[in-house]
């Protein structure tokens, strides 16, 4: 298994520019605004790491933050389910998610489509929320979308509707509930409401093109300066 580590821009928590709740609690962003995930070999299992620009925790949950949801969706072969409940997008045409990780600040559960769910151990380390994945080291798919916690909600995404609210996010109709999501272009994965994975194979494209220009530069630099 290749690691695996992307970074997510600062500030773009806001979905389909949606207004945040109108509630006091939400007047300071950042809760929500994914700026990170990795995902490493520790053993035989994959640990997921997940990193939000702040942490704050105003309901002292026993996580350490109150006001985010996280889910991480994982595609680890063909088929599975094709809509990313809570967060509210959907997968390409058959890369569906076989497993997924929901993080809130006061459980950790790993999921399965059929409905199965069993409680997972979620730690802090430094910026870093951090869970151990029961799957084998592979090659496979993410999907990583960062909404607001809702209690009520069965994958405590807190929802998007006109008008908004004190404790509703402000957006179109039908608009997927994730403020942020993990995307090389998040404003057409929006409008569209299909969600790309993330795989390691990406991670690895721009080592290669070093590569490839190292090498070229190589080879015109023996024209340039040949051997005597």
């Amino acid at each position: 298994m290749m690691p695996l580590l992307f970074t997510d821009p600062i500030g773009d928590d806001y979905g389909l520019a949606y207004a945040y709740p109108r509630a006091a609690l939400y007047a300071e962003g950042g809760f929500a605004d994914l700026t990170g995930f990795e995902a490493l070999q520790s053993g035989e299992k994959v640990v997921l790491r997940v990193r939000l620009q702040r942490y704050p925790n105003p309901a002292n949950a026993p996580h350490g933050f109150s006001l985010a949801t996280v889910a991480i969706y994982i595609d680890t072969e063909p088929g599975g389910q094709e809509e990313l409940p809570g967060a509210g997008f959907k997968t390409p045409p058959g890369q569906g998610w076989n497993w997924a990780y929901l993080l809130t600040g006061w459980k950790a559960e790993e999921h399965r489509p059929d409905g199965r769910a069993q409680p997972v151990v979620l730690s802090r380390r430094g910026e870093w929320l951090e869970v151990a994945a029961n799957l084998p080291p592979g090659d496979y798919g993410y999907y990583v979308a960062v909404g607001l916690y809702d209690p009520f909600t069965p994958w405590h995404f807190r929802p998007v509707r006109p008008g908004g609210g004190s404790w509703v996010l402000e957006g179109p109709a039908g608009a997927p509930a994730a403020v942020d999501v993990l995307a090389f272009n998040q404003n057409q994965a929006y409008q569209s409401g299909v969600l790309p994975p993330v795989r390691a194979v990406q991670n690895r494209m721009p080592w290669a093109l070093l590569s490839a220009a190292l090498g070229l530069l190589s080879i015109l630099l023996a024209f340039r300066f040949p051997r005597r």
